[in-house]
């Protein structure tokens, strides 16, 4: 038995249809709170976004992860703060893909590639009451549920409850050295 290819590849312009798509999708539009985008206003926020950690006036980051050859979905990290040592993620991965462990294995990825940063002290994500294959990701990769923001965001004509999930660098680092083989 082989393990696929996951890979997070930079978010490109030519990757919108995709993004498009997986934002229209039925799952998509239930569990994850996003206003109306249009064409224009997602390829901004594209462009707008890079996956150099290395640019210091970088605030937004984008990448598409990549299964075997195949975009799967996208992991996105946005409203760095370098002084505070904050910055928040989100995800999203085709309901094809649900079940396997794909999400997970891509945030771990991003969680790494921003633990790099010696100024990171926290990481925070959101999530829908009603996800629990969201929250079961948060949890497995060591954030913990901080609050819940009732009636927060409007979906299918519904008000919904949305989650706060927070990861403290030393909460990471030690769930790291608790999977790492003993030399």
């Amino acid at each position: 038995m082989t393990t696929p290819d996951l890979r997070l590849v930079p978010a490109l312009p030519e990757h919108l249809d995709f993004w498009m798509a997986l934002r229209d999708e039925p799952v998509s539009r239930k569990l994850v709170p996003m206003e109306p985008s249009t064409r224009e206003s997602l390829l901004k926020r594209m462009q707008e976004a890079t996956s150099d950690l290395s640019d210091p006036k970088a605030k937004s980051f984008r990448w598409m992860v990549e299964l075997d050859g195949r975009l799967v979905g996208t992991v996105a990290a946005k409203d760095l703060s370098r002084f505070h040592g904050r910055i928040e993620i989100g995800y999203m991965l085709s309901s094809a893909y649900h079940g396997r462990g794909i999400g997970t294995r891509a945030v771990g990825m991003v969680l790494e590639r921003l633990f790099e940063w010696s100024f990171l002290h926290r990481v925070w994500l959101t999530t829908a009451a009603d996800n629990l294959a969201s929250q079961a990701l948060a949890r497995k990769l060591g954030f913990t549920l901080e609050g819940v923001m009732p009636e927060h965001f409007f979906v299918d004509g519904q008000r919904k409850d949305q989650q706060v999930w927070g990861l403290l660098r030393s909460t990471w680092e030690a769930a790291r050295r608790d999977v790492r083989p003993v030399p």
